[in-house]
């Protein structure tokens, strides 16, 4: 009995501890996985399924790391196996809708979409999907009573009559679209892209006189959309009013450099007055942003002839037969350059080639042609981005990839929404603009800091961390074990815990970091000042994931939309007194820091991101200004200063800041202001 009371203990235990291994192995893949670091969290998740292959969470968290790596053969295989061990979780069924409809499979992703619409039947992302694999299969009846659903549950939600008007327009139903914007401008009538968007269906149905006066009154409320001014210039043309369509092309393509349409249409108009060196420089810029541009190749073939250029104009009827092989009209232009340079025999070969398809097309006229289209081109409601899921209303002004995406540290003025570059962290890697003069950063501190502990590699300082690779991940997970086996012989080594808790931070093992860090400074000497620094961004780490992620947080299933991008305030509220204890942490780990390295200037930054997020900014702009006062050249502090300024409302010292960010290379900053000045 002894023995067997011995038995049931030691599995007991065993089970515990199986228990505690998996909760805390999947607690760190899920922190992975919010730091996007896809490729940890998974490898995370693959330890829990090891131990518990009956688990379905494991699975389903890793599917979402793979969708976020588009591996959605891989993610569909993950929740299948979710489905198989719970078929009563929705979530799971949209994702493997969202899975299937990423691979085209859209009624699978249909049927998906039903039965997570079955568990919960207003969840506006599950309908919002199914009506796009509604539209994907020409559904449109079935897809326009989703949006009715959502109308009547939504009523003054104008994003879904929007919606809905263009659904009309993609039936073909012009009417019903034309009415349902009308209606939309009463609503709403200085919305400038549901102006735009009336303005298009307008010019569908050959009303060009109420789609230019709707262009006009978009332009003059502030429109920065380049289709209005591309399509304004294309009614100005009509109307032989040539001046004002260049002006309206030049606007487009200074909104948009890389808009091919716009070129294109301003090289037409420049061609037609005349001015052929500056239609070919059109044509060539769009040509090398879309080389299988043939209208545009076309374009360029006869003003060569034009200008008398006839090797290039030969060259371009060459490419263009490549891809259009029966298209006369090149033959034709092709031996009228050969004549001109004296190559009468390949010119003759050109025109009897062209006679010879003419003849077939005589002989055959319902036969398919190759054909080229050079007219003037009109951006549709499709090409202007008009999507439910885009955030209509506000999509219009872009900062072009600017702006930096993330959360930590997030403030917004009342007018422009904007982002506090994030903390200064210690890591073994930094992105390559990071190499880049005024982005690398150092400090003295650092440098002895690297030369007492000979870490594995060179720490350096950042604010935009590297997500990790499977042979990183293998590597510090490796030298975790190396580590845990020489302080299993050296207990009260600080130097070892030191090292082992950057390991830990790295593979986002927060709690055991922590512990680690602690140890170090409890057992070392005040040389470990930046433990002190790593710790508390390391708190700040798992404080953030914590304030931001509920039990099971629906956040994760914002699946790889750019459109689903939220941007998160970490600020407290009365429900969040519970962290305030983990604040005081950190600020006390800063201070310490400070109080070790007085010009330590990325501590003085750091905080001044924890005061904003508490919302002391008259004390946060110290800080900054403490930090610009070590270090001059610091862009990151003049922005995050700038943005607090304006907070604030005091616009002329926002605006300074701003100015001496984007000149020491916080190139978004630049963006900023210019939203600012059209305000």
């Amino acid at each position: 009995m002894k023995r067997y009371l011995t038995a049931l203990l030691l599995l007991l235990t065993i089970g515990v501890n199986a228990q505690m291994n998996t909760d805390r192995l999947l607690a760190i893949g899920r922190n992975a996985l919010y730091f996007e670091d896809y490729v940890l969290s998974i490898q995370y998740f693959n330890q829990v399924i090891k131990i518990k292959p009956f688990l379905a969470e494991p699975y389903f968290y890793r599917a979402v790391a793979k969708i976020q790596l588009e591996d959605y053969v891989g993610a569909e295989q993950d929740l299948q196996a979710v489905i198989e061990r719970n078929p009563f979780i929705p979530s799971a069924f949209y994702a493997r809708g969202f899975a299937r409809k990423r691979l085209s499979r859209w009624e699978d992703a249909i049927s998906d979409f039903d039965k997570a619409l079955e568990f919960s039947p207003a969840n506006p992302t599950f309908i919002v999907n199914r009506i796009e694999a509604y539209e994907q299969l020409d559904r449109y009846d079935e897809a326009m009573s989703d949006l009715d659903y959502m109308i009547r549950r939504n009523p003054n939600m104008l994003e879904l009559f929007f919606e809905k008007g263009r659904l009309f327009l993609v039936k073909g139903d012009t009417i019903s679209a034309l009415n349902e914007f009308d209606s939309l401008v009463k609503r709403d009538s200085k919305n400038t892209t549901i102006i735009g968007a009336r303005a298009v269906v307008r010019l569908m149905v050959d009303d060009t006189k109420g789609a230019l006066a709707d262009y006009n009154q978009a332009i003059d409320l502030g429109s920065k959309n380049p289709s209005h001014f591309m399509n304004r210039g294309i009614l100005n043309y009509r109307d032989k009013k040539y001046m004002l369509a260049l002006a309206d092309y030049d606007r487009a393509i200074e909104l948009e450099p890389r808009n091919d349409q716009a070129l294109f249409n301003r090289s037409l108009l420049r061609s037609e007055v005349g001015d052929y060196d500056n239609a070919l420089l059109d044509l060539n810029s769009i040509i090398t942003l879309k080389p299988d541009f043939t209208e545009a190749i076309y374009q360029r073939a006869l003003i060569n002839a034009e200008v008398g250029n006839w090797e290039g104009s030969i060259a371009d009827y060459g490419e263009i037969l490549k891809k259009h092989p029966s298209f006369v009209p090149a033959y034709y232009g092709r031996s009228r350059g050969y004549e001109m340079l004296g190559k009468h025999q390949q010119a003759y070969l050109d025109k009897e080639k062209a006679f010879q398809l003419m003849q077939e097309n005589r002989n055959k006229p319902n036969q398919k042609r190759d054909t080229i289209d050079t007219s003037a081109r009109i951006a549709t409601i499709d090409e202007s981005s008009i999507k439910m899921r885009a955030s209509i209303f506000n999509s219009e002004s872009t900062d072009n990839g600017t702006t930096q995406q993330g959360i930590r540290g997030t403030i917004q003025n009342r007018e422009v929404n904007v982002i506090n570059e994030k903390n200064f962290v210690l890591s073994y890697y930094r992105k390559n603009d990071a190499t880049l003069p005024g982005h690398q950063k150092h400090h003295s501190a650092l440098d002895k800091f690297n030369d007492n502990y000979k870490f594995n590699s060179k720490l350096y300082l950042v604010n935009d961390e590297v997500s990790l690779s499977e042979g990183m991940i293998n590597y510090h997970f490796a030298t975790i074990e190396q580590l845990s086996n020489l302080i299993h012989e050296y207990p009260y080594n600080a130097e070892l815990y030191l090292k082992r808790a950057i390991e830990l931070a790295l593979v986002q093992d927060f709690a055991s970091a922590i512990e680690d860090f602690s140890k170090a400074i409890f057992y070392g000497d005040k040389e470990m000042s930046l433990a002190y620094f790593y710790r508390a961004n390391v708190r700040y780490k798992q404080m953030e994931y914590s304030l931001n992620n509920h039990e099971h947080n629906e956040d994760l299933l914002n699946l790889n939309d750019p459109s689903n991008k939220k941007e998160t305030t970490l600020a407290l509220t009365p429900l969040d007194k519970k962290y305030a204890v983990d604040f005081e942490m950190i600020m006390r780990d800063y201070d310490k820091v400070i109080e070790l390295i007085p010009d330590f200037s990325y501590a003085w930054y750091n905080r001044g991101n924890m005061l904003c997020i508490q919302k002391d900014y008259p004390v946060a702009i110290q800080n900054y200004t403490r930090a610009i006062e070590l270090y001059p050249d610091f862009g990151e502090a003049y922005f995050n200063r700038g943005l607090t300024y304006l907070y604030l409302g005091e616009i002329e010292k926002g605006n300074s800041d701003l100015s001496k960010a984007g000149e020491l290379g916080m190139y978004q900053a630049y963006s900023i202001l210019k939203k600012i000045s059209n305000q």
